[in-house]
């Protein structure tokens, strides 16, 4: 059994989409950001980062307790190579998809962090801040438009666990910034074949 730690967010949806496409079975526990329940003793007593989403593996043991992985790229992978499932073993079209989950993670994700703080959380809004960051954020849908021009998936002719990683940034970061996917085409293409499968659909839905 697995426990899944996670949050109604496009990070959280990543884990939650991945866990129901291989299978394991798995039961979710939901936190309240604003109300500070991912930094309770309990919780960073799981996760010293204190961020989410989380695993714990419980069929799994390390250093005498069930395995915690931490953060999207973390998990993605633990569970591709655990089931043998939308990761290949070796070769370049492994080394392209983990390219694609960094960038997604390092370059994209902050991009829309801060366009989310600046443009919906700050109190004091900063035109500069928030110019900044919608610019970001268009750059940074450029790379995934281009590639998708060129090839079916991220990396290529198969699904893999770089589309799970992106696909919560089209349906719910894109759709907060710039609104739709009206300018990416084949983005808006991509992600309308992915919104059909049943384990990304029942994946959205966590938590419920």
């Amino acid at each position: 059994m697995i426990d899944l730690h996670t949050v109604a967010t496009s990070n959280g949806y990543k884990a939650s989409i991945m866990l129901e496409e291989v299978a394991l079975p798995y039961r979710v526990t939901s936190y309240d950001l604003v109300k500070g329940e991912h930094l309770t003793p309990a919780f960073l007593a799981l996760n010293p980062v204190g961020r989410l989403p989380m695993i714990v593996d419980r069929d799994t043991q390390h250093d005498g307790a069930p395995l915690s992985v931490y953060g999207t790229i973390a998990i993605l992978v633990y569970l591709a190579e655990k089931t043998g499932k939308l990761l290949p073993a070796s070769g370049p079209t492994r080394a392209k998809i983990i390219e694609w989950l960094g960038t997604i993670s390092s370059d994209v994700g902050p991009a829309y962090s801060g366009q989310f703080v600046f443009n919906v959380l700050a109190k004091e809004k900063q035109p500069w801040a928030i110019d900044y960051y919608n610019k970001l954020c268009a750059r940074m849908l450029q790379p995934i438009e281009k590639q998708l021009a060129r090839t079916r998936f991220l990396a290529g002719t198969d699904y893999s666990i770089a589309d799970v990683m992106a696909y919560p940034v089209a349906t719910v970061s894109a759709l907060r910034y710039p609104g739709s996917l009206s300018e990416h085409p084949n983005m808006a293409r991509w992600a309308q074949e992915i919104g059909v499968r049943p384990a990304v659909q029942r994946g959205m839905k966590v938590p419920s």
